[in-house]
């Protein structure tokens, strides 16, 4: 009996140092957009999106590529605002494109969210495209949302993607 009581009193005192403590962490990241029916998932238009999706009947492409914010400063790049977001972003995007150019650069709140927006278009292999892009900055990311398509199309498709790039939740 009293062998009993030493081992029991063994196991309770090894019992104590051995207990692991585990702390909640999150893994991925989750936000959500509202995107027209006529589009589809696809995974052919960029490489590091964490959305995409197309409608080819229509040309109408989106992709979402999000940066956590805690990701970027250990990289030591921290941006102010969304605005400063998109500007280090399209500094060099499509620079390269003939007849590029920027126009209606708006800033605006949605769903909580500080965001940036500017048209883009240009030319590429003898097509007009247009694209807007914008930035969007929660509380823990920014987002660059970008949806494009050939400029024949973007009278057509610009209220629908003002209503995409506003819907982002996170």
């Amino acid at each position: 009996m009293k062998r009993l009581s030493i081992i029991i009193l063994f196991v309770s005192t090894l019992s104590g140092y051995c207990q692991t403590k585990f702390t909640e962490r999150i893994g991925g990241h989750v936000f959500k957009m509202n995107l027209p029916d006529y589009m589809v998932k696809t995974y052919e238009l960029n490489d590091v999106a964490s959305i995409q999706y197309q409608s080819t009947t229509k040309e109408a492409y989106i992709i979402v590529i999000d940066d956590a914010k805690d990701q970027l400063e250990s990289l030591g790049i921290k941006f102010t605002d969304s605005q400063n977001f998109l500007d280090e972003f399209i500094k060099d995007y499509k620079v390269e494109n003939e007849k590029r150019a920027l126009k209606n650069a708006i800033q605006f709140k949605a769903n909580g969210n500080d965001c940036s927006q500017v048209e883009l278009y240009w030319t590429e292999e003898e097509t007009d495209f247009f694209m807007l892009i914008t930035a969007v900055e929660s509380k823990t990311h920014f987002y660059k949302i970008l949806n494009w398509t050939i400029l024949d199309n973007a009278e057509l498709l610009k209220k629908d993607f003002q209503t995409i790039s506003k819907s982002l939740k996170d």
